[in-house]
């Protein structure tokens, strides 16, 4: 617990006093605490750079994942045309991978599903039931019994007090029937969750008559579901379901949807890959739009008023990666560097008091470039693979080389955003301890100081108190204390 004192003894400003001896050592606690907030910012602007700049190598592994795969090329698109123009008969989709192909298509039976119906109002007499009215009972129906039964072995109990609306409800309830319940011209019909010719087993357990009572059991009102028949190229299959996928069609990367039976008529689906500049000018889009990002940012905040200022790997980083982008990649190559597919640091004969930092893609440029050799493009931005056939080793891409940059940066093992997020968050520790201690100092300093100035107010008051006695003394006797001159 602090002390305070008012100086009623002596009358001197003595809290005052140690106020201002309190507010020298506390504005050295203060100057840690601004140091700490100080690297805190710095913390969260370099945690911020590191995202853009993870933002830049993203962008550039939406080019490089080429390298490993048709399914992740963005220089080629897949598309597919049917010549059923208005999906009557079919739907095709397919995938980045697909294999180029010509299908020709007749649909000769849909998929359907197995169906079993209860007896109904048309029924022969003695076995007329009409489940129209979901609010009905089985008892006003004419069933009044505890029953158990099964649908594709889950069990379900009824009795006379079940609605046909709660009978309907608990079967669909379920997830382990393999059916679903509705009502339909006064009938309740299950539907096999499955298309194709899969059997619905329904069975009533020992004792119980309910499944053969409501007509379930009786095959006359099964209706047995049938597999999607269909011809590929000349070759007659079966599927139980009507989403083919390519396992069905025979063709890596191609599904079916199958709509309709085609009759006599031949639905030809035609997939092919095709050089996609489009997807590849948006990737560059936002390439360029990360990679700008992360040069601006840089230079914002290591500039003299920046949270940075100082942190010469960040500009050496920063300087590398500007660098590669405007370096010759390819010295051999049809296109050698990124100007020569119209992207620049700006259009020749800008301003001089533009900048000069930011890239920016002439479209018509690029497009232009893409269309005279696709293949060059691609070269450029990724290079190639090795060739074992011709003994080619593998080159490098613009993106590739960024890769290599940025992996200085944002390597999670030792990379400088890491190290240095590390070696700040040190420093805000070791400052957090510092400032506990010297808070504590400083409490402890007016503690001490107001026991030191509590004395010397007792000790005035003291003296003050004998100055009157003895005054008063002296006057009883005749003796006056003040001086004269």
């Amino acid at each position: 617990m602090s002390l305070s004192i008012s100086g009623l003894g002596s009358g001197l400003p003595i809290n005052e006093w140690i106020e201002a001896f309190v507010e020298v050592e506390q504005a050295k606690v203060d100057n840690l605490t601004a140091q700490q907030q100080e690297l805190n910012d710095k913390s969260k602007v370099l945690n911020s750079l590191k995202t853009t700049y993870s933002s830049v190598n993203t962008a550039t592994l939406k080019f490089t994942d080429a390298l490993h795969g048709s399914a992740a090329d963005i220089f080629v698109k897949t598309t597919v045309s049917t010549s059923d123009k208005d999906n009557k008969y079919l739907t095709a989709t397919a995938t980045q991978a697909a294999t180029p192909a010509v299908l020709k298509i007749s649909v000769q039976q849909l998929a359907t599903q197995t169906s079993v119906r209860t007896y109904g109002p048309d029924s022969e007499d003695g076995k007329k039931l009409d489940f129209s009215d979901s609010s009905l009972k089985l008892s006003d129906l004419g069933y009044d019994k505890e029953a158990v039964f099964t649908i594709n072995g889950t069990a379900f109990k009824v009795n006379g007090n079940t609605t046909i609306d709660g009978l309907v409800y608990e079967i669909n309830n379920s997830t382990d029937a393999g059916v679903q319940a509705h009502l339909e011209d006064g009938q309740i019909v299950l539907e096999g969750t499955n298309l194709g010719a899969t059997e619905i087993k329904i069975e009533d357990s020992d004792g119980s008559d309910f499944a053969s009572w409501i007509g379930w059991t009786d095959e006359s009102n099964v209706t047995e579901g049938k597999n999607a028949i269909f011809t590929i190229n000349g070759k007659q299959k079966e599927s139980t379901t009507n989403s083919l996928t390519s396992a069905e069609t025979g063709v890596t990367g191609v599904s079916l949807e199958l709509k309709e039976v085609t009759g006599d008529e031949v639905v030809k689906v035609n997939i092919k890959r095709e050089s996609d500049a489009d997807g590849v000018l948006e990737a560059l889009k936002s390439f360029v739009e990360a990679f700008n990002k992360a040069i601006n940012d840089t230079d914002t905040e290591t500039n003299s008023e920046g949270s940075l200022y100082g942190e010469t790997s960040l500009k050496t980083i920063r300087n590398r990666l500007r660098n590669t982008i405007t370096d010759t990649i390819n010295p051999d190559g049809v296109y050698k560097s990124l100007s020569d597919i119209g992207i620049t640091s700006g259009a020749p004969g800008m301003d001089v008091d533009a900048d000069t930092t930011s890239l920016v893609i002439d479209e018509e440029k690029f497009l232009q470039a893409f269309k005279s050799n696709p293949a060059a493009v691609k070269e450029l931005l990724i290079g190639t693979n090795a060739n074992a056939a011709t003994g080619e080793e593998a080159t490098q891409g613009v993106m590739q080389k960024v890769q290599e940059g940025l992996e200085y940066a944002l390597d999670a093992q030792g990379g400088y955003f890491t190290a240095r997020n590390e070696s700040l968050s040190s420093q805000i520790s070791n400052l957090a301890d510092k400032i506990v201690a010297r808070q504590e100092d400083v409490e402890l300093y007016r503690e001490r100081l107001t026991r030191q100035f509590n004395y010397m107010d007792q000790q005035i008051a003291l003296l003050n108190n004998q100055y009157s006695q003895m005054s008063s003394q002296l006057a009883s006797i005749g003796v006056g204390t003040s001086s004269s001159s």
